[in-house]
């Protein structure tokens, strides 16, 4: 039977709770600059935030040993792509190995969303198992997935300081489930995109668009024709 464990960190007995969940918390994170200059996270100064959502908030994560806790004080940082949490002012990260996790924000427009990030996914470029992904959508055949980093970018200004923000760059792969194998789709996405890295698939993709009005460049549609296509007969 698998085990449950509800953590809110709103209460005083939370912190040592999730801190046995998750081993020795860290209380200080710091990030650096292109320019290799530490800067601390949320720094002032900096436009924008190193975190996937704006606001700590709630989420559910589930762990490799096979526990489970819902906390009301997560956020995942983009910049360092590690799962933190907050109390009493104070920022730790989770130490606790997990699989899988599902943090719930707002959008730009203020609409509650929630993402969803697994790992143990095949190694692929420089990444491995441990690395965490965006899962944008479930096929039969094929998963979208997104890896999301941010970076500290510095403009110059004309006659001011120089405008330091957290910029966020993309890559997107689709997870083939019966090879078990990673394909690199890149930084964008696009009907060319697709067809270069599944040309067996060349056909269908063109049946299906055929009678499906879709803009490939975006998300939500590629996710619709991945989740359409079939096992290849080749």
């Amino acid at each position: 039977m698998k085990k449950y464990l509800f953590i809110f960190l709103l209460s005083s007995a939370a912190l040592p709770m999730f801190a046995q969940i998750s081993g020795n918390a860290v209380p200080t994170v710091q990030f650096a600059d292109a320019n290799g200059r530490i800067l601390p996270a949320g720094a002032a100064g900096v436009q924008g935030t190193p975190y996937l959502f704006e606001k700590f908030g709630l989420g559910k994560v589930f762990f490799i040993n096979g526990m489970e806790s819902i906390d009301s004080n997560l956020n995942y940082s983009l910049a360092d792509h590690k799962l933190y949490y907050t109390q009493k002012n104070g920022l730790y990260v989770v130490n606790e190995k997990a699989k899988e996790f599902t943090l719930y924000g707002l959008d730009k427009e203020k609409n509650k969303i929630s993402k969803q990030f697994m790992c143990l996914f095949p190694s692929v470029d420089e990444k491995t198992p441990a690395t965490f992904y965006e899962v944008l959508g479930k096929g039969d055949n094929f998963q979208l997935l997104k890896y999301a980093s941010k970076r500290i970018k510095e403009s110059a200004v004309y006659g001011g300081p120089p405008l330091k923000e957290y910029v966020v760059d993309d890559l997107f792969y689709i997870y083939d489930k019966a090879a078990k194998k990673m394909i690199t789709m890149g930084s964008s996405l696009s009907l060319k995109a697709i067809k270069k890295v599944l040309p067996d698939y060349s056909t269908q993709i063109d049946v299906f668009l055929n009678t499906n009005k879709l803009n490939l460049k975006k998300e939500e549609d590629m996710i619709q024709l991945l989740q359409q296509l079939k096992a290849s007969t080749n």
